[in-house]
């Protein structure tokens, strides 16, 4: 009785009674991928870290804006179910093949799930910040959030790195220009900060006072 398997190789071309089949399955498979991978880098690795930038930056000091809160609370929770239904779909392909047993990069993934949840539900629990209780809230939420952008686009390098072929320096290349661009904006706004806190806490000359007087 001849063998009825079908063994896909890495470039995709498929050996067995049914090539046709096989063909198909790995296309399939491989637009999952690609879903999985566009859509963990737009929720995890852009929405959240913007998410933040906004947090840091224009709730009082430096910039302010009184629409802050709905734009960072709009940002994540759209990474989160953006980040979650590619966290999903990667879930999904490791469990429907053996190709895709991809511990590290399977582990990230769920603790980087795991702690988005626990900051999503500790956004719509929060406490008052006059409370003690509050004070330690604002403080682990934003240190989970700074966790979990960590650990989301170490996680998007490491499934990236796993990518066993020359679409791997393609995705690079897409990824590595959003992180610089975002990279650039939070450090202008912490120079920024910085400037501004100096100019505050810069004390009036005597001199100063003076000319003021006569004026």
């Amino acid at each position: 009785m001849e063998a009825t398997s079908i063994e896909s190789t890495e470039s995709g071309v498929t050996t067995g009674l049914r090539p046709w089949k096989g063909q198909s399955n790995w296309r399939h498979q491989h637009h999952l991928k690609n879903v999985h991978g566009i859509l963990n880098i737009f929720g995890w690795g852009l929405l959240l870290p913007i998410g933040a930038i906004v947090a840091r930056n224009f709730s009082k000091f430096p910039l302010k804006c009184d629409d802050w809160y709905q734009l960072h609370t709009l940002c994540q929770t759209s990474g989160y179910i953006v980040g979650a239904v590619g966290w999903g779909t990667g879930i999904w392909l490791g469990n429907s093949s053996r190709q895709y047993t991809l511990k590290a990069h399977r582990i990230l993934g769920i603790i980087v799930f795991t702690l988005a949840t626990l900051q999503m539900l500790a956004m719509w629990l929060q406490a008052k910040k006059e409370d003690e209780c509050g004070k330690w809230w604002e403080i682990c939420y934003n240190v989970l959030g700074y966790v979990v952008i960590v650990l989301s686009i170490a996680n998007i390098f490491e499934g990236i790195g796993n990518i066993r072929s020359h679409a791997a320096e393609y995705w690079r290349w897409v990824y590595m220009p959003m992180l610089i661009v975002l990279a650039l904006i939070a450090v202008a706004l912490e120079i920024y900060r910085w400037i501004k806190s100096k100019n505050q806490q810069m004390p009036f000359d005597d001199n100063d006072i003076d000319a003021s007087q006569q004026i």
